[in-house]
């Protein structure tokens, strides 16, 4: 039974009927009850499925990522995977269905206007990869030596993620880890940004490329 909350003109929420009353972030709505349907689905939703799922599968594993790197964008009506499936669709999701696949190089896990760590290099070796960047702070940015710097590691033919096993900051320049014996011989992709301690500012993310861990 549906309820009415903060009296006749308030928001309406629970089940009535055929229809559901919620909110989300301080949104009121009313949405209906789902009806299973035995109708084929059509190509046009095929693809959008097909989009949706391919593209998803790489994000939600690195949600805790995006939830930073996303965090301030439209906050009151998209959650940061939400918002980053949206920023992402058009340029990463390559190919024709059903043959859809990511353009890594095209996908970013942050954005904004936050000075980033300038000349950035990754490498790996003698089991570890490395990842380095300016430490100088920014004037104009304001950036400060204690921001966080973000990794991320995608190995493809695993579908693993690998990342730092702890936050590195600006002043650092470079943090180092070990990479798991199952993971070697093949490559991985890496990505990085930065934000400062509140994790308020953030800067776009940068894709570093491929990296041969052998």
């Amino acid at each position: 039974m549906g309820t009415i909350v903060n009296g006749a003109n308030g928001a309406f929420r629970g089940k009535a009927g055929s229809v559901i009353g919620a909110s989300w972030k301080s949104i009121n709505y009313i949405k209906g009850l789902y009806k299973k349907s035995n109708k084929p689905h059509t190509e046009a939703q095929l693809i959008v499925q097909a989009r949706f799922k391919t593209l998803m599968r790489f994000l939600l594993p690195i949600n805790n990522f995006l939830k930073i790197g996303f965090g301030q964008k439209r906050a009151d009506r998209l959650t940061p995977i939400n918002y980053a499936f949206q920023f992402n669709q058009d340029e990463a999701i390559q190919g024709v269905y059903p043959d859809l696949t990511l353009d890594y190089s095209k996908i970013r896990l942050a954005d904004g206007n936050y000075g980033a760590g300038g000349t950035v290099a990754v490498a790996f070796d003698a089991g570890e990869i490395t990842v380095s960047w300016s430490p100088e702070n920014n004037v104009v940015y304001e950036t400060k030596d204690d921001d966080l710097v973000y990794l991320v590691c995608y190995h493809p033919s695993k579908d693993e993620f690998m990342t730092s096993p702890t936050v590195p900051t600006r002043q650092s320049a470079g943090v180092s880890f070990g990479v798991p014996e199952h993971l070697l011989g093949d490559v991985v992709h890496v990505w990085y940004f930065m934000a400062d301690r509140t994790k308020t500012k953030i800067c776009r993310s940068s894709y570093l490329g491929e990296v041969m861990l052998a």
